[in-house]
């Protein structure tokens, strides 16, 4: 047992310089991701204090360039949706809100792979383009201020983002990673949009 334990070892060390060196090569590949969203709470600075959501979902799909260097530039189109929760006022608590937020999301971004002699690859990247929202919500009431109902937006986005990249095959690679993506949608004295993005990825190379 020991024995094939060592050749295991001996093996994996064998084998996996060799995907990792796949990863690196120059050329185009692509990309399809599933999403777990975690909005931040809506804060305010007039009539209302608060306005919540629920964790939502999201995915996406993408195109990507590899440089062979350790840079690679990627477009994405993507679509999320979160709930309407609560919005609160002070000394007025709080009262539900209904409808949905859809958002129709194009960006592109720039990675940096971090070279280091290891199964996954670290890597680093920020991006930023346009997002379109779709917003239910109706007008809602409470302790004598309205919240107007939502609607249509198209708003600048930005975000950062860190990940592991796993090579299962010279050509396919598992890349989970975590995404901060702000939106530029602030009004009704609530500030903009910030929200946490978990993200699994499936790569493809061509």
């Amino acid at each position: 047992m020991r024995r094939l334990a060592l050749a295991v070892i001996a093996a994996a060390a064998f084998v996996a310089p060799p995907a990792m060196a796949e990863q690196q090569k120059p050329g185009w590949y692509g990309s399809v991701a599933g999403s777990w969203l975690v909005p931040r709470d809506y804060d305010g600075s007039g009539s209302f204090d608060e306005v919540k959501t629920y964790n939502g979902y999201g995915f996406a799909l993408g195109a990507g360039y590899r440089y062979g260097n350790g840079f690679r530039a990627e477009a994405e189109l993507a679509y999320g949706n979160v709930e309407n929760d609560r919005v609160t006022r002070d000394n007025a608590g709080s009262t539900k809100v209904g409808g949905d937020i859809d958002m129709y999301s194009l960006t592109g971004a720039v990675y940096y792979d971090i070279p280091v002699n290891f199964v996954v690859t670290p890597f680093v990247g920020a991006g930023a383009g346009i997002v379109h929202q779709r917003n239910s919500r109706p007008a809602t009431t409470i302790g004598g201020a309205t919240l107007p109902a939502g609607g249509d937006s198209t708003d600048l986005t930005a975000f950062g983002e860190i990940g592991l990249t796993y090579q299962l095959t010279p050509e396919m690679a598992l890349v989970p990673s975590y995404r901060y993506q702000w939106i530029n949608d602030g009004e009704h004295g609530l500030d903009d949009t910030g929200m946490h993005v978990a993200r699994l990825a499936l790569h493809y190379g061509f």
